[in-house]
């Protein structure tokens, strides 16, 4: 954490339970030896004092309190173990449920696997039911800080730029009373419908530098201008080669134009989860950049390019061992083996509002990172200057030079790949619907 900034593995439980359980282990052994130590100074006292022949520097007093102040202490470390696993307890309780309630919807059966684990719990301590709805609920609390508290969010988001016919503060309700998954791509989602027709070309390559090695790096190699995708196809020493793609956010506010990146492929990918005409129009790239099924391709997104990143990870055509999403309106639920790095906004109506706060289950590999802050309440009128690119440019800085060991742990492996890479073609397409 750095200021406002937070960063954590993602989901309501930022610990991992069976740590937990390992420092509890630790404390109750340490209290075990404090207990001993204590007892053995007692027995000093008692001998010492039933000898009359004690010599007479010794402070009996004091050795009697230093007995009294081990056992004490002893008594509030155990004490101390004794909550940690209870902590541990509920910590698991409440993952295990935000697992089970996101299984439910694709993958039942999986999800009732994980009752027989949540019954133990609940009986092995009345209290922890009630400690981890709280955890989950002053998570879901701090996943949305800010978002209505500017002047003018009352007023209806699209009212300010989208034109859209709903308040925020009601959408965001509606997906929250609708499900509580709402924003959140369930494990197993796969995305229907057939491609819509679009027309894909190249408007540019060009050699790169070197492969990003930090977060900041991979942001603004995002398209501007024309093109909508960018992809980088990166050849390593071995003579293999594996993929970058950049997809940019939307550019129209209004549906069924020229231009695939518009609402009308929002409302197709986050609502109906069928092939929007920008979904389409990437993976179209990808297969003009040489990335054939099966593929190593890393992703990067912003906005619905981040939507569309998540649901690319998510399809299984490629090998995604990192998805990169930044104000995502939905976060996908990826494999053990793929790595998330989310970076929102709290009071961002997409990233925060249309995700609904994002999972309370963490998804990805261990090395997952979610990065979030509050910004929009810098003396700005409404919360959606919060998903401006902007914005997000500064959030990301911040974060590579906050020094937290998940960023310079990912910031290790960056360059660990780069050293491996010999060159970086760089393409850029523009799709258009015909």
């Amino acid at each position: 954490m750095s200021g406002d900034l937070q960063i954590t593995g993602g989901g309501a439980i930022a610990v991992d339970p069976d740590q937990m359980r390992a420092v509890s282990d630790r404390m109750a052994a340490v209290a075990a030896r404090l207990a001993d130590a204590g007892e053995s100074v007692r027995r000093a006292h008692r001998v010492l004092a039933a000898t009359r022949s004690a010599p007479t520097c010794i402070d009996l007093s004091a050795l009697w309190v230093t007995a009294q102040r081990l056992a004490d202490e002893s008594a509030d470390l155990a004490s101390d173990a004794a909550g940690t696993a209870i902590m541990a307890d509920a910590f698991e309780l409440a993952d295990l449920r935000a697992e089970q309630e996101m299984l439910s919807i694709r993958r039942p059966t999986e999800a009732d696997r994980l009752q027989t684990r949540i019954d133990e719990l609940l009986a092995s301590n009345e209290q922890l039911d009630t400690m981890a709805l709280t955890l989950t609920s002053t998570w879901q609390a701090s996943s949305t800080t800010g978002l209505f508290d500017q002047s003018l969010d009352s007023i209806a988001w699209g009212a300010y730029s989208m034109h859209a016919a709903l308040p925020m503060r009601m959408l965001v309700g509606m997906l929250r009373d609708g499900t509580t998954a709402a924003g959140t791509v369930p494990r197993g989602t796969v995305i229907t419908g057939a491609a819509p027709p679009v027309a894909v070309r190249r408007v540019s390559t060009s050699s790169v530098t070197g492969s990003a090695v930090t977060l900041t790096q991979l942001v603004t190699r995002l398209p501007g201008g024309a093109a909508q995708v960018a992809v980088e196809k990166r050849t390593h020493a071995g003579g293999a080669v594996s993929f970058v793609a950049y997809i940019d956010g939307t550019r129209r506010m209004t549906s069924g134009g020229s231009d695939p990146w518009d609402m009308g492929s929002n409302w197709d990918l986050y609502v109906d989860r069928e092939q929007s005409a920008a979904y389409a129009a990437t993976v179209e790239a990808l297969r003009l950049s040489g990335a054939e099924e099966g593929a190593r391709v890393d992703l990067v997104g912003y906005s619905q390019g981040a939507a569309i990143a998540g649901a690319v990870a998510m399809s299984g055509m490629y090998r995604t061992p990192r998805v990169m999403i930044v104000g995502s309106p939905a976060v996908p639920s990826l494999g053990a083996d793929q790595t998330l790095i989310r970076i929102f906004h709290t009071d961002d109506p997409v990233g925060a509002g249309l995700t609904a706060g994002g999972p309370a289950h963490a998804t990805g590999s261990p090395q997952s990172i979610t990065v979030s802050r509050e910004y929009a309440t810098k003396n700005e009128l409404s919360s959606v200057p919060s998903h401006f690119r902007d914005a997000y440019d500064e959030t990301i800085s911040r974060a590579d030079a906050s020094g937290d060991a998940r960023v310079k742990s990912l910031h290790a492996s960056l360059r660990a790949e780069a050293g491996d890479i010999v060159s970086v073609e760089r393409m850029e397409f523009q799709a258009t619907r015909p």
